[in-house]
């Protein structure tokens, strides 16, 4: 049998339905750039999934594995192709899709940010003492691209040697990462068969993809210069199926389908240009939604933050509790 060594952290498959046959057009944050691929050489990693087996060497079980779900989830979506709905409710296909995005959401580098920051601090540092000027200087330099505020240094040395405490001293390894990010699958999995699937169309094939293709969205608040949200804070859930249509999970049961308009087509490509990791995807010959998002150098980003915690008594009260809370998240763009 061979063992794959280029891993996957969205499915060729899946990316080959935006393309033709196996070529599609790729736009890159950075450096910025626009050209043709392979699915085969799009969203993977040399090693990505590789773990050590129980014998102590490198086992690429996991992406075997995935593999598996891959196939079955392709079906499902070519099924929703020949209905043109999502599937119902209680039913095998919507379960499956289920796991598929559930699986799709924790599977990119993004997810094993949080779990590898100290390790990523720790060959910065290449032996100088991680303390905060060291911190800001990571930040700075490396993660953030900007001079973070003195708390987001305070959280993010509280997280480096937390972690590391509850670690024997070391950081997370590779193995770790791979672990915890996997660990959230069965967890996430209600909030997705919890809610109302809809099916948006659109006559022109414009939707695009990327290598986070799975969006959550919510209208802009305040809130997103110091906290975030997730699944269950989402107002939309996006996931794009083909260039002309895109299932958006939204609170509440049952499915539905509409066809939608070109202006909320371009609104979701967007947001999905924001929140991709490194690239959007498109079709090799229809550029020009590719060509009409908007990509910053940087995407989003782990942030930090530590602040005065508060707790409500069941009065509905507010009391100090005493400490400072440690608050991580991920921006929206």
């Amino acid at each position: 049998m061979s063992v794959p060594k280029l891993h996957h952290y969205v499915p060729q498959s899946y990316l080959a339905r935006f393309g033709r046959g196996d070529m599609v057009r790729v736009r890159r944050r950075c450096p910025p750039k626009t050209y043709l691929a392979n699915v085969k050489n799009v969203a993977a990693e040399t090693g990505f999934y590789t773990i050590t087996d129980e014998n102590g060497l490198p086992s690429t079980a996991i992406e075997h594995e995935l593999s598996g779900l891959e196939g079955q989830g392709l079906a499902a979506l070519r099924r929703i192709d020949e209905t043109g709905m999502p599937p119902a409710v209680g039913s095998d296909d919507r379960e499956l899709l289920c796991l598929y995005l559930a699986v799709q959401f924790a599977r990119t580098p993004r997810k094993r940010t949080g779990p590898l920051f100290g390790r990523n601090v720790t060959a910065y540092a290449n032996g100088r003492e991680v303390d905060m000027a060291l911190m800001t200087e990571y930040l700075t330099r490396k993660h953030l691209g900007h001079p973070p505020r003195e708390a987001e240094v305070q959280g993010a040395f509280d997280y480096y040697h937390g972690t590391r405490a509850m670690n024997g001293g070391n950081d997370p390894t590779h193995d770790e990462a791979v672990a915890v990010t996997f660990s959230s699958v069965r967890v996430c999995i209600p909030q997705y068969r919890a809610r109302h699937w809809r099916l948006e169309t659109c006559r022109k094939p414009i939707f695009l993809t990327s290598d986070a293709p799975l969006v959550l969205w919510r209208p802009e608040t305040p809130e997103d210069a110091y906290r975030g949200f997730g699944l269950e804070g989402a107002h939309e859930i996006r996931f794009p199926v083909s260039p002309t249509a895109q299932l958006v999970l939204v609170p509440g049961h049952g499915t539905s389908a509409k066809e939608v308009s070109l202006s909320r087509v371009n609104s979701c490509n967007q947001d999905l240009a924001d929140t991709c990791e490194q690239v959007v995807i498109g079709h090799p010959d229809r550029h020009a939604a590719l060509d009409r998002v908007q990509l910053s150098e940087r995407g989003p980003t782990l942030r930090f933050n530590t602040a005065p915690g508060f707790q409500e008594n069941p009065d509905g009260t507010v009391e100090p509790m005493g400490k400072d809370i440690l608050h991580l998240w991920t921006t929206r763009r």
